[in-house]
């Protein structure tokens, strides 16, 4: 062989040799990009920027190649619970667990879907576990906390919120379930500020404006209300409690048929939901004095014991339950039912208003008085107990008192009808038929309920 050949055979040899190296390389390569490791960390990636369906691809991959990474399946549990599969995310946390009885995050994530299903003992019970395993992390104190608002126990949501803002001063959800607490014990300022301040932390945090609606709910901010449900919504569109909200809000402002979808559209979402069954039933009552086409009063009191099969402690369904036995003229199991919501939340203002009208209907003035008083301390913007309890007054011949719970239940919800008839009614008594007049019309003009409607203008007939 001459040198030329050798130089040849040489050149091939090496070019031979630095293909397989690089082949070697590209090989090697792959490998890496297509580990466990790799994948996960491209699933948290996608997490991060709420890419879950993505995030699940990712984890789903990195557990094929590894099945033995507790932390893969806790994370692949994040994300079921993100998209609203609830039982995939439990399944996820029992196998983490499995792995790695200690890992505090598959507690904390469990008990969220737990929560989501509506098994508020069960949240209690791993986060209570998650706390024990690290008592310096938030996330266990405010997911307990959801589950202690869910169980009526304000005072022991608050207790856990406080000690999260103590942890990590600046996890808006912890102001949110301080908030929704606050707003459930009647304390509607402090309420709103916890809302605004968990807005301020984390404006993409969508059930903050769900729970800012929620106040304003409650002291007669209906149009607030329904653009922060509207925000909401337009942030995470599967946001079950902002469709409940809004509907609260329209039903409200009469506008009971997308009151109802609003309703449906929650129950789709979550299924598990007690408030979206107590206000659909409060939108079907509504509908009883003016649409004969169905029995909403049956579907009203069906809906309210499915919320309290739901949750025994829901304070809000057995008061909803004794509206629908007041329209049925049962008043003395409206009674019983307020009564027990009470027991339940004894700073429940609505429940209190509720149990007046029962004792309205009974004529039984001075009980009545005496729930309006208390739901008033309660909640001072309850337009609705001012209204009920210048009834009370018009009754017992009182009109100048009355007159002035009207007066202020006007001032608090200019848009509510019935304190326009009332108001009105109270005018014809005091003499004034000029305002009752004006009082009357105004109560036609803006109410969508065609029995308050009738009432109104037979009392303007009467002039």
């Amino acid at each position: 062989m001459n040198n030329k050949s050798v130089t040849i055979a040489k050149s091939s040899f090496i070019l031979s040799c630095l293909a397989v190296i690089l082949l070697s390389l590209c090989a090697s390569s792959c490998v890496i990009f297509d580990t466990a490791t790799e994948h996960y960390k491209k699933g948290n990636e996608y997490y991060a920027n709420k890419q879950y369906d993505q995030a699940i691809l990712e984890y789903t991959t990195a557990i094929s190649r590894d099945s033995h990474q507790a932390i893969i399946y806790a994370n692949r549990a994040l994300s079921y619970n993100q998209v609203g599969e609830y039982d995939k995310a439990i399944e996820d946390c029992n196998k983490a667990l499995e792995i790695n009885s200690n890992l505090s995050l598959a507690y904390v994530t469990r008990a969220s879907a737990y929560n989501e299903k509506g098994w508020y003992d069960l949240a209690i019970q791993d986060c209570t576990r998650a706390i024990q395993l690290g008592p310096r992390s938030a996330l266990p104190y405010i997911n307990r906390a959801w589950a202690l608002n869910e169980k009526g126990d304000y005072q022991g949501a608050v207790a856990d919120c406080n000690r999260a803002i103590d942890i990590e001063p600046g996890r808006a959800i912890a102001y949110m379930n301080r908030g929704w607490a606050y707003n459930e014990m009647g304390k509607y300022d402090e309420a709103l500020a916890d809302s605004n301040k968990a807005i301020e932390l984390d404006p993409t945090l969508a059930l903050a404006y769900v729970q800012r609606a929620s106040v304003y709910n409650q002291t007669g901010g209906y149009d607030l209300a329904i653009a922060d449900c509207d925000k909401a919504i337009e942030i995470e569109p599967n946001t079950a409690t902002a469709y409940v909200n809004r509907a609260w809000a329209n039903t409200m402002k009469g506008k009971h048929d997308p009151a109802i979808e609003d309703c449906n559209k929650a129950i789709e979402l979550n299924p598990n939901l007690p408030f979206a069954y107590t206000t659909r039933a409060w939108v079907y009552f509504e509908k009883v004095a003016y649409d004969h086409t169905k029995d909403w009063l049956t579907m009203g009191i069906d809906d309210c014991n499915k919320a309290i099969d739901l949750n025994p402690n829901f304070a809000l369904a057995y008061n909803m339950r004794a509206w629908g036995y007041i329209l049925q003229q049962i008043y003395q199991l409206a009674i019983v039912d307020t009564t027990k919501a009470i027991e339940l939340n004894p700073e429940f203002a609505l429940a209190y208003n509720t149990r007046a009208w029962a004792y309205i209907n009974l004529f039984q003035w001075d009980y009545a008085i005496s729930d309006c008083d208390k739901a008033i301390s309660l909640n001072p913007k309850l337009a609705q107990a001012y209204d009920r309890r210048a009834w009370c007054y018009n009754a017992k011949g009182m009109y100048e008192r009355a007159l002035q719970d009207s007066n202020d239940a006007i001032r608090i919800d200019y848009e509510m009808p019935i304190a326009y008839y009332t108001r009105g009614i109270i005018y014809k008594n005091l003499g004034n038929f000029t305002k009752a007049r004006e009082d009357l019309q105004k109560c036609i003009d803006i109410t969508d309920d065609p029995a308050l409607k009738s009432s109104a203008r037979t009392a303007l007939g009467l002039f």
